[in-house]
């Protein structure tokens, strides 16, 4: 495992962060610093007591620390090139923790790393094929990331990282560490009851509701990898076989897939075939279009509704021009009545007709009202009749 960084400072802490999440691994790092030490497994006295109330009681009698670092094993945080033959030296050294900030490591990383971590980057790159499989995260393991990785995000103070924004236990450094404890403690329990179900001379005491193997929870890839190690070795026979009687032996999030678990794996393939790398263009192509046809509608939109009031406006001006024209109309429609009941009157009386004044012109607006307004033809057939009623006389 290769750690890569322009940051020394960085590049450190974060493998010091790393297996310190293993407990006890930092007070017990005397062999790490060659692959050829192993005085920690020779000298190792296995825990013959348990205090329960005694949390390093506990931790020592359930077989931690793993040891990682012993026999074939190297671990440093800044690795000079003079250790690069060490590295490449795969019967001296099986396995290693190491960080550079040199870029020869980086260029020649199928070389001497399985893993890269590229702090730069923030990216995590697997180029041995064979370990896909071993590292892949179970159902159980990608629900309690993402619960821990959730809690620790939404209480997460940029400000004051030390401590959560709730100022409580959720979220904390002490929260992470208990978090990664309680996990390797449930690991270690199932693979002792992993190793007991397999045990034909256990299926004597078992009764046919013993609780199924769990094993399952811890992808059996990884434990099968985890059983070819020196590490695993050493845990095994320093260890009492019924660990699972002091710790449960079952996964803190096992249970059975959820839709949330669908869709967890959905998104992970998603991310592990670089979907979202590959669409991005067509994402930016498709938005722009998007944009340009939205701005389009919304300019043809306003030219309708101007064309609208436009064509109001040539209405409205034509019904008055209209309007005007057939007003003086309805004025002359208005004095025939008039003029008949004069000529009427002037011919009964035998009186010699005076002549007649114009009327004034009337305004568009007053013709139009005229034109608009129906004759009263009730004065006129009154004044018929009074002229009938005297001529008669």
């Amino acid at each position: 495992m290769l750690f890569f960084g322009s940051r020394c400072e960085r590049l450190c802490m974060i493998q010091f962060s790393l297996i310190s999440l293993i407990p006890n691994l930092l007070s017990h790092l005397s062999d790490c610093a060659s692959p050829d030490l192993d005085t920690y497994a020779s000298t190792f006295i296995p825990a013959a007591t348990l205090k329960t109330s005694s949390r390093p009681s506990l931790l020592a009698y359930m077989g931690l620390p793993i040891q990682i670092f012993g026999k074939g094993s190297l671990f440093g945080p800044y690795t000079p090139l003079q250790q690069l033959d060490i590295l490449a030296d795969s019967n001296r050294t099986q396995s290693y923790i190491v960080g550079s900030t040199n870029s020869l490591l980086l260029q020649q990383r199928d070389r001497y790393s399985d893993i890269l971590i590229n702090l730069d980057e923030s990216s995590v790159s697997i180029s041995n094929s064979s370990l896909r499989s071993a590292l892949a995260l179970s159902a159980a393991d990608r629900r309690w990331i993402d619960f821990l990785t959730q809690t620790v995000t939404s209480t997460w103070d940029p400000q004051n990282p030390s401590r959560p924004t709730t100022l409580a236990y959720m979220g904390s450094e002490e929260f992470i560490r208990l978090q990664f404890e309680e996990y390797l403690l449930a690991l270690l329990s199932a693979v002792k009851y992993h190793l007991y179900l397999s045990d034909p001379s256990s299926h004597k005491i078992l009764d046919a509701n013993h609780d199924p193997d769990p094993i399952a929870d811890f992808n059996p890839d990884w434990l099968a990898s985890w059983r070819l190690t020196p590490s695993y070795a050493l845990f095994n026979r320093s260890t009492d076989a019924h660990l699972f009687d002091i710790v449960e032996p079952r996964h803190p999030t096992a249970g059975a897939i959820t839709i949330d678990d669908v869709q967890r794996r959905i998104a992970q393939q998603i991310q592990t075939l670089h979907l979202d790398d590959r669409f991005a263009t067509t994402k930016e192509t498709v938005g722009k279009h998007l944009a340009t046809g939205k701005e389009r509608v919304r300019e043809g939109v306003e030219k309708l509704w101007a064309d609208i009031e436009a064509f109001k406006e040539q209405r409205r001006k034509a019904a008055l021009e209209n309007g005007g024209g057939g007003g003086g109309g309805g004025a002359a429609a208005g004095r025939s009545p008039e003029g008949r009941r004069g000529s009427a009157v002037s011919s009964l009386s035998n009186t010699p007709e005076k002549p007649r004044i114009s009327p004034p012109a009337i305004p568009n607006r007053i013709a139009s009202a005229a034109a608009t307004r129906a004759p009263d033809m009730t004065a006129a057939h009154a004044s018929v009749a009074a002229a009938g009623q005297r001529a008669g006389a």
